[in-house]
């Protein structure tokens, strides 16, 4: 039987990915830049359950990487959108010298902030943040799931109270199922740890049912 997936080796095979990038980023292949701002992002959010020094400040770090990734592919994603725009809109001279003007400025500047990406790679900080992964990944085996579960359950809350702010009904919605079901998985969990060690039969069935609510992904 496989054993079962841990937190940290998650981390690690996430960490794997993002390290395995960084040619692919350097070069600007297509959607490089993106797959590596999400693993960051990724990592920094599964970080945030694993104790110790080591984890926050390969956070920090990762957040440093982020910022510079996003500044290039927001710029990327910009460009891409008033391209298709300027060509939903008519080919004619106006709008040849707005894609110009615009376009081209943007591409400009997407190359500027590459090349800030790429300063970022060659220096210390690149080389910082892949030694503190190892280092902090190996903290995520110890983690309990219970921990990744109450972390889940905070962030669907934030996206239904968000949600509701900006009076979007059907996402608040989604983020209160999310923030239900992450809820009673772990009220579930709780009450079959507290029967671990009992021996009576009512009890033991009990602690059974509870686990097994526990594990499903929307429990009653």
């Amino acid at each position: 039987m496989a054993p079962e997936p841990t937190v940290g080796a998650w981390l690690r095979e996430v960490a794997a990915e993002l390290a395995g990038l960084g040619a692919a980023v350097r070069r600007d292949e297509p959607d490089a830049v993106h797959k590596a701002r999400t693993m960051t992002r990724r990592l920094r959010a599964v970080l945030a359950v694993v104790p110790g020094e080591q984890a926050q400040r390969a956070r920090a770090e990762l957040k440093r990487y982020g910022t510079v990734l996003g500044e290039a592919r927001d710029l990327e994603v910009r460009a891409e959108l008033a391209a298709g725009l300027l060509v939903e809109l008519g080919d004619d001279d106006e709008t040849d010298a707005a894609r110009e003007r615009l376009v081209a400025g943007i591409r400009t500047a997407h190359a500027e902030a590459h090349g800030r990406v790429v300063d970022y790679l060659d220096g210390r900080g690149y080389a910082r943040l892949l030694e503190l992964l190892e280092e902090a990944t190996a903290g995520g085996d110890g983690v309990d799931e219970l921990a990744v579960e109450h972390e889940a359950r905070k962030h669907a809350r934030a996206m239904r109270y968000l949600a509701e702010a900006l009076g979007d009904a059907e996402t608040a919605a989604t983020g209160a199922a999310l923030q239900d079901a992450f809820g009673a998985r772990r009220d579930y969990e709780l009450l079959a740890r507290s029967l671990d060690g009992d021996t009576e039969e009512p009890l033991v069935r009990l602690r059974h049912a509870a686990r097994v609510r526990a594990q499903q992904r929307t429990p009653h």
